[in-house]
């Protein structure tokens, strides 16, 4: 656990091989040409920058294992790392970096007696280091497009979408005459029924999909969508939820392999 004064960051330790297996990713999706190299490396100083200010120079050297002063430069945008150096920062980075811990702080400095994601994600470096960080852990999924199942993911959805060169299709809850839909409805009580709409021209089959959810109670809605998506035989590539209420929603999500970011209890 490494702290500072403005918050405390959990670290999750890492084998040698995870690391190999991570930098070997990542030289595949990024090592074909020489402007997806110089991508990476660019990368790898933003990601530093982001970090800097809730970490130290020596914080940040334990997770990469360079030197102070080379991270210094390195944050200045004095130098860029190399190739060969950038893969094996963000392969430290990602595979060191808790973003449970980084998520769970948010929501508690937020202090809002509802948890709202806009509210939560109001830091754009934040925003952006969250997006990186789920880049880098699904860049071999080749995704095509992003399905967005509410407005607050917006913000990491189009950090993503521009990652993956993704177009974003955001899951409807009104629609409108003259467009095709799949669509599905949502029981939240015998008196709440909710439909949601997804445009039908905008999925195919061909597709491989990210699922990115903002919060997950009882898992309904994100169920939902799943098997609105099924209409479409699109193939999911990953389903990811930011955050998790309490457990209620795990058994109902468990056939999905929803990964949730952070898990925040919740009592009745």
């Amino acid at each position: 656990m490494l702290s500072r004064s403005k918050r405390i960051l959990l670290l999750k330790k890492s084998s040698s091989k995870e690391v190999e297996a991570f930098v070997e990713k990542l030289v595949k999706a990024y090592g074909h040409s020489k402007a997806d190299r110089i991508k990476l490396r660019l990368l790898a100083s933003e990601v530093l920058r982001h970090l800097k200010p809730v970490l130290s120079y020596r914080d940040i050297s334990v997770i990469t294992g360079l030197p102070e002063s080379v991270l210094c430069r390195y944050v200045k945008g004095s130098i860029i790392p190399s190739f060969e150096q950038a893969v094996k920062i963000l392969a430290k980075v990602s595979l060191s970096i808790d973003l449970g811990s980084i998520l769970k702080d948010l929501v508690e400095r937020d202090k809002s007696p509802v948890i709202d994601l806009l509210r939560v994600l109001k830091d754009p470096y934040i925003v952006r280091l969250l997006s990186i960080l789920i880049m880098l852990d699904i860049v071999d999924k080749d995704v095509t497009k992003i399905v967005a199942t509410a407005e607050s993911v917006l913000p990491v959805a189009t950090m993503l979408s521009m990652e993956f060169r993704a177009p974003i299709l955001l899951v409807k809850r009104k629609s409108y005459p003259g467009v095709q839909y799949y669509s599905v409805s949502v029981m939240k009580s015998p008196r709440d029924v909710e439909t949601l709409y997804l445009d039908r021209d905008l999925i195919s089959r061909k597709d491989r999909v990210l699922v990115l959810a903002d919060v997950v109670y009882t898992g309904k809605t994100l169920e939902s969508v799943l098997q609105m998506l099924a209409k479409s035989k699109a193939e999911i590539a990953d389903v990811i939820a930011i955050l998790g209420l309490g457990i209620q929603w795990k058994e109902r999500l468990q056939p999905y392999n929803v990964k949730v970011l952070t898990i925040v209890p919740f009592e009745m």
